[in-house]
């Protein structure tokens, strides 16, 4: 390449910058890349084709070389929020979540405008579970492109998480009016209507979704689930049967099924959707949990029971339910004592959960603590005198005679 001569090597640079940006535009890598390098020996602090050199790497695949350059834009101009952004979006790529967000987060402080940094920073939180501090971040965002859907989308999927449905609707409902042939925002919407108890509405969005794309996976389960909620376990069970079709190694609609099929008293039935789903995702917690209770209520296969209800509380050992589980297991064998140490962990975990005290009172009964078990009983029914084993609960205190 002759170089212009009667330029300064900035405006040289410039030059052969924005010939890599055209070439680019077209998909044409090989002369993209001459250009920019042009642009570089002119001006090897270009943070622009430096950026673009990352660009180049990215889409060619050569993410370890696409990070080198975007740390030669990071070093030419630390303050340059385009290049703050680069490496923050290659640091979350890497795996390197806290230093992606410091980067992210200074590129936004640098540039007041910037957009981009913006949403990739709330997305990372809100992956990580932290909805709240999402919520603010999309909203800067929209402050700066107020009609850009994905964002608009993302909001409402923050909001929801963060436990306010109806605001969630709104922002859900104009990422739908903004994205008419995208179905994710309708699905989305729908679970925020039934989250805020509008059951229409929710039925509503989700027929929308599936109007658009009657293969959608989500929108079908969650169409069951909005059905068995209505006290339509067959359509729903259509559905969920459906799921299983369009994606047969998804977990989720045999556990689905399952939970349906053993509410309506269908335990073989039940039992087979559960097995499915440990089939696909074997520390799915609640098949798990759900297989050992069901083997609890027909006494049968307790060791195998045993080992389903351990597996269910170590993949979620924070889930009092699940340790009540266990403990019904190891009373079905006789365990009482371990059914005691089990039911204190769930009592300690769910402390206001009236009905995991009275299991546990039962299991001191059994165990042969009466004065333990009349005060765990007590304490039960003051909670809540109307729980549904109350009755239960009361004639097993009476039982126990006066301290």
């Amino acid at each position: 390449m002759v170089n212009d001569i009667s330029k300064p090597a900035s405006g040289v640079a410039e030059d052969a910058y924005r010939r890599g940006i055209e070439a680019l535009g077209k998909n044409d890598l090989k002369t993209a890349e001459t250009s920019f390098r042009e642009a570089l020996r002119q001006n090897p602090q270009m943070v622009s084709a430096l950026l673009a050199m990352g660009e180049i790497a990215f889409m060619s695949r050569r993410t370890d070389d696409a990070g080198r350059w975007i740390e030669q834009a990071v070093k030419a101009n630390p303050t340059d929020a385009n290049a703050q952004a680069s490496l923050g979006r290659f640091l979350a790529l890497k795996g390197r979540r806290a230093e992606a967000e410091v980067a992210l987060k200074q590129a936004a402080a640098l540039d007041g405008k910037a957009f981009r940094p913006r949403v990739d920073l709330a997305d990372m939180l809100l992956s990580r579970g932290d909805a709240e501090a999402a919520i603010p971040l999309y909203r800067e965002a929209l402050a700066i492109s107020p009609d850009h859907p994905g964002a608009r989308y993302a909001l409402g999927q923050a909001l929801l998480s963060a436990g306010y449905p109806a605001a969630a609707a709104t922002e859900l409902t104009q990422a739908a009016s903004l994205a008419k042939g995208n179905p994710l925002p309708l699905v989305a919407l729908a679970r925020a209507e039934f989250a805020r108890k509008q059951p229409d509405a929710a039925m509503k969005a989700v027929d929308q979704a599936l109007q658009i794309q009657p293969t959608l996976v989500e929108g079908l389960i969650l169409k069951g689930d909005l059905l068995e909620s209505r006290g339509l376990p067959e359509p729903a069970l259509r559905h969920y049967e459906r799921a299983s079709q369009l994606a047969p190694k998804l977990a989720l609609p045999h556990l689905r099924t399952g939970m349906v099929q053993q509410q309506r008293g269908q335990p073989d039935a039940a039992n087979k959707a559960y097995q499915r789903v440990i089939e696909l995702d074997p520390k799915q917690p609640v098949a798990l949990n759900n297989l050992a209770a069901l083997a609890v209520a027909r006494g049968q296969n307790l060791k195998q029971a045993e080992l389903w209800a351990r597996r269910a509380v170590a993949a979620a050992p924070r889930a009092a339910q699940l340790h009540d589980t266990l403990a019904s297991v190891l009373l079905a064998q006789g365990d009482h004592k371990g059914a005691v140490s089990t039911l204190m962990t769930a009592t300690e975990l769910a402390p206001r959960d009236p009905s995991i005290r009275y299991h546990l009172g039962k299991a001191l009964a059994k165990a042969g603590d009466k004065a333990q078990a009349r005060k765990v009983l007590r304490e039960a029914l003051a909670l809540t005198p109307d729980f549904p084993s109350a009755a239960e609960a009361q004639k097993l205190l009476d039982s126990l005679g006066s301290s």
